[in-house]
């Protein structure tokens, strides 16, 4: 799982129903996958990660916690390719989209670019405050110096 990726799901409890999760990414505080979803605001899922291959992962949600809307969610990245061919066709303004956007790395950034993850920024400051906490270094960007 990539936070700067936008990937395509379907929705376990609504087979047929897809949908695009924008920059996903694990909360740390309580271990809900959270992510943006065009249209509909800020999902947060409660359960586990249990596959992850970088441009695929699925998710199994607590059913206890989640109900109905719990099950396995199944997300792959989008690419440029497939998004052309076949995403653009369920995805409002995807045709637009899909010109504007010369490679799949393009995709990813007008989709991070209008659709953010406000979580991100959440998250990102809760760590820096417990990295402060903890005296360990804040610059969590930057570990390679």
């Amino acid at each position: 799982m990539d936070s700067r990726k936008t990937y395509w799901f379907e929705q376990p409890y609504q087979p047929g129903i897809l949908n695009v999760a924008v920059q996903p990414i694990l909360d740390p505080r309580d271990g809900r996958l959270c992510f943006s979803v065009p249209n509909s605001g800020i999902w947060a899922l409660h359960g586990k990660v249990i596959k992850d291959d970088g441009d695929y992962f699925e998710f199994k949600c607590n059913d206890d916690l989640m109900g109905a809307r719990g099950g396995t969610y199944k997300f792959s990245a989008l690419d440029i390719k497939t998004f052309r061919k076949s995403t653009c066709k369920w995805i409002a303004q995807g045709e637009a989209i899909g010109k504007a956007c010369q490679s799949t790395a393009d995709l990813h950034y007008w989709y991070r670019r209008n659709w953010p993850n406000t979580r991100l920024y959440e998250i990102g400051e809760w760590e820096m405050r417990e990295n402060q906490r903890k005296g360990r270094r804040t610059d969590t960007w930057n570990r390679d110096s």
